[in-house]
């Protein structure tokens, strides 16, 4: 028994180099995330789109594995899967209508909230698709790392 938990443990363990490049890929998978996705649009956005809203907390999870450690092969399984739902999604249902959806729009100039507001939906309808792009490669370079 003792020994087909150590066979099954060395599965699962990754070699320093492969640690390093993947906890590097989700440090920069979580500053993206975290400074362009997490905001309550692209949320609202997402559940409104069909997109199951426990899946963030793998996405959470994901993120919230240190840098430097082993790294537990479910947690990051489910945090690509979740990433890659939400790339499918925002390619088939948001980008094609994205500033209609974000209610910045010429039909929807007369009913926009306060200015700032305003400006950080402007913003994020701009950079969306590059961080978008961006999002899709290094969860690519992520996936094919493990």
């Amino acid at each position: 028994m003792m020994y087909h938990q150590q066979a099954m443990a060395e599965k699962f363990t990754f070699s320093s180099e492969r640690i390093n490049v993947s906890g590097r890929l989700i440090d920069e998978i979580n500053d993206l995330y975290y400074g362009h996705f997490d905001n309550y649009w692209f949320i609202s956005l997402l559940e409104q789109n069909a997109f199951d809203s426990s899946r963030f907390r793998c996405i959470h999870n994901m993120l919230e594995i240190p840098s430097g450690t082993g790294i537990e092969m479910s947690i990051l399984t489910d945090g690509i899967d979740a990433f890659e739902e939400i790339i499918i999604i925002s390619k088939r249902y948001l980008l094609p209508a994205l500033r209609d959806k974000l209610e910045i729009s010429g039909f929807y100039r007369s009913k926009a909230g306060s200015r700032e507001e305003l400006v950080r939906r402007e913003l994020f309808s701009y950079t969306f698709p590059y961080n978008l792009k961006r999002l899709e490669t290094l969860i690519a370079e992520l996936k094919q790392n493990i």
